[in-house]
């Protein structure tokens, strides 16, 4: 009776809020890992559009064109690891690569990955890039995921990948 009566009086102190888990920051909703502000917040808009993207199934529809180096087919690695692309696409972890040497170099980069990586480059770029046109970052950030699923580049290019991402997805 007196550890029912300590917990009552407990709860009657810290109020029943403090049983429910707390809110998931935007951070834990995503894989955005730039810190706060300006950045961050360009970018996490231009991944959520991507997700919501990749909800449709014509968007989509891109897994299917395009295979890793052995040949996989892009969808079927996506299955491998029971996501849908919407899911996938918000795992993927965006990190602020405005000191590193690629961001550094080619000031036209918005963002850049090894294949196979769960790990996406952001530079700066991207988050101007997402001001001026949404839909293109967008389509930028599908074209990192793709990436991360094991797509490699050259052949196709990059250019030729974000075409094919803005016909299937929209601009």
């Amino acid at each position: 009776m007196r550890q029912f009566t300590a917990a009552v009086v407990a709860l009657a102190i810290v109020g029943p809020g403090a049983l429910r888990a707390s809110e998931p920051s935007a951070e834990d909703r995503d894989g955005v890992r730039l810190g706060g502000g300006f950045f961050a917040d360009t970018v996490r808009r231009a991944v959520r559009g991507a997700a919501e993207r990749l909800a449709d199934a014509s968007c989509a529809a891109i897994l299917d064109e395009f295979t890793d180096r052995s040949g996989c087919v892009l969808r079927e690695r996506l299955e491998a690891l029971a996501l849908d692309a919407p899911a996938y696409a918000r795992q993927v972890l965006f990190y602020d690569g405005t000191n590193e040497a690629p961001c550094r170099r080619n000031a036209r980069l918005h963002a850049y990955t090894l294949p196979g990586s769960r790990v996406v480059r952001t530079c700066p770029s991207l988050a101007a890039l997402a001001l001026e046109d949404p839909g293109r970052a967008e389509a930028v950030v599908i074209h990192e995921v793709l990436h991360t699923l094991g797509l490699g580049e050259d052949p196709p290019s990059g250019r030729e990948i974000t075409a094919r991402v803005e016909r299937r997805c929209g601009r």
